[in-house]
């Protein structure tokens, strides 16, 4: 008796523990390997990208989806490698660089070590994958004097990504795609900027 239940143990602690699918982990990817030439050449422009606003339900190590109009999918074993926070800061501030000519930027939260003649604050409202199959990124966004923190632009953004297929990595990679066209707007902006 006492063999059975030692038995049945380690088989409920077995499938508690490893029973489980093994979790795939994922990051979003800049588009600064690109080819395609930089919009400009400040290499004195000085950039602090953050802080950041998103809703909580993304705030989350899971990948989240939807499912209708208002329903959330949590993808329990597709995991963000790190925060998606300091992904968006990571690829948004490292796209701003590469399209501007500039290495001298930096993300919230830290404090630029130079002269950061702007900021560049993001509200994010949509960051997922929709019903539809698309990725949607609707983003606020100032952009502000540093250090001032004044206002110089305040705009919205909405992009919808086509994604290859239903997999993670092509969920991801449209996440990706969506992130460098928001960028390339920002850079736009800034370019243009005195």
């Amino acid at each position: 008796m006492k063999a059975a239940g030692t038995s049945l143990l380690a088989l409920v602690l077995s499938a508690c523990l490893g029973g489980g699918a093994k979790p795939s982990f994922y990051a979003l990817s800049s588009a600064s390997d690109s080819t395609s030439a930089p919009l400009a050449a400040k290499p004195e422009l000085g950039l602090a990208v953050g802080p950041i606003e998103f809703p909580r339900y993304l705030d989350r190590p899971e990948l989240v989806t939807r499912d209708g109009a208002n329903q959330l999918v949590v993808a329990d074993a597709h995991l963000w490698g790190g925060s998606l926070r300091n992904e968006i800061l990571r690829v948004v501030a490292d796209d701003l660089g590469r399209l501007l000519g500039t290495s001298r930027v930096v993300t919230y939260p830290t404090e630029p070590r130079f002269k950061a003649d702007y900021r560049v604050l993001l509200d994010i409202r949509e960051f997922e994958r929709t019903a539809g199959g698309d990725v949607v990124l609707r983003v606020r966004w100032t952009i502000a004097t540093a250090p001032g923190g004044a206002a110089v632009i305040v705009a919205e953004s909405g992009i919808a990504q086509t994604v290859a297929s239903s997999s993670w990595d092509d969920i991801v990679a449209a996440q990706s795609a969506a992130l460098a066209a928001l960028t390339r707007q920002l850079a736009e902006r800034i370019a243009a900027l005195p």
